[in-house]
């Protein structure tokens, strides 16, 4: 090796470490990315975010409900500059609310109102953020709102099929899908712990969506296949990230309900399964960031638990490649960004006192 080559690699190594040792990095990065999606895709007339830099009209609520969750990270970070931005993005997504019906839930798009187009993950979403965003700042209409969403959620389970939730309102394509059930058992139990009259039922109805679609579509291996078809009972293949991270958080949520550590153990082996989801050459997720950010989110949540030091390494691995991408080219859709900078701000709180103090309070057990 030439010396200029060395010390080319000496350079390289002593950035690299002075990267790696700035407290401060992720957060940079999290507000570099969501200044992107302001610029990018934030709608001033609606309030709310377009699809793509070359799809002008507003996402889907559930694609919303990502730039909602990454708003609530940003806003704990810095809630000068991202607390106004939260709150009326709060308010503008009742484009979405339907009240007119009977259990008012969110529409799939911008509505009206009487709507038959609501899915039960997209409730789902929207419930388990606004419940962080209460956690954050103790905003009562968060509060309101995710009791409400919920109530429309939990309207979706019935017996067919020995239960379980369904992923439309409507029954489109007849199935109850990992995506409607997971979230809907997380959202019981972040719920139960701002209502205490109904946490019995919360956690009864937690459990139960926990057994059904354990026994429903965990496959061998620990995690999750996408959906089953009622009326045959099928089960239809294939695995996606955020299907298995959402019932591991479910898991976890349990096991601190309830004190079993069986849910804990259960949990345990859908994160060293996760490792199916990885590139063999990369080690990040093979999932489009859209899903694959959930997993992160989940392997943050029970190296939290367990502190296992693969889960960060892991998260850690996955949030680096996903900047490096974006800062090579940006992602055209907004979705993909939001889930990028959501990570990042969930990384930044890793590194401060003010972060793990959240997390500390957020997952500590239901007395």
């Amino acid at each position: 090796m030439t010396k200029v080559a060395s010390a080319a690699v000496l350079v390289l190594c002593i950035a690299g470490s002075t990267w790696a040792a700035d407290p401060n990095l992720y957060a940079r990065q999290g507000r570099e990315v969501t200044e992107h999606i302001q610029k990018e895709f934030f709608d001033a007339k609606s309030g709310v975010y377009f699809k793509s830099t070359t799809i002008r009209k507003p996402d889907y609520v559930w694609l919303q409900s990502v730039m909602f969750s990454n708003l609530v990270a940003a806003a704990r970070s810095d809630p000068e500059t991202y607390g106004p931005l939260l709150k009326k993005y709060f308010i503008a997504l009742d484009a979405y609310w339907d009240a007119k019906v009977k259990i008012p839930g969110y529409e799939a798009a911008p509505t009206r109102g009487n709507g038959d187009d609501k899915y039960y993950d997209d409730n789902e979403w929207l419930a388990i953020s606004f419940l962080e965003a209460y956690e954050s700042d103790r905003d009562p209409r968060y509060l309101t709102r995710a009791d409400e969403t919920m109530k429309f959620v939990l309207s979706g389970w019935d017996d067919a099929s020995g239960g379980g939730i369904w992923w439309h309102q409507g029954h489109k394509d007849g199935t109850k899908n990992a995506c409607s059930n997971g979230p809907a058992a997380v959202g019981c139990l972040r719920l139960a712990r701002f209502r205490e009259s109904e946490a019995r039922a919360l956690v009864d109805r937690a459990e139960q969506i926990v057994a059904w679609t354990i026994g429903a579509l965990q496959a061998e291996d620990g995690l999750f296949d996408d959906r089953r078809v009622v009326a045959t009972g099928e089960v239809k293949r294939g695995k996606l990230t955020y299907n298995s991270a959402l019932m591991l958080r479910a898991l976890l949520g349990l096991y601190r309900t309830t004190g079993k550590k069986e849910h804990l153990e259960k949990a345990r082996r859908i994160g060293k399964a996760a490792d199916w989801f990885l590139d063999e050459k990369t080690g990040v997720y093979r999932d489009a960031v859209r899903y694959a950010h959930f997993m992160v989110e989940a392997d943050l949540e029970l190296y939290r638990t367990t502190k296992e030091e693969y889960l960060l390494k892991r998260a850690k691995k996955n949030v680096d490649a996903f900047y490096e991408r974006w800062k090579v080219k940006p992602p055209a859709d907004m979705i993909s960004n939001a889930a990028i900078a959501r990570v990042l701000w969930l990384m930044a709180e890793t590194e401060t006192d003010a972060g793990r103090a959240f997390w500390q309070k957020s997952d500590k057990p239901r007395e």
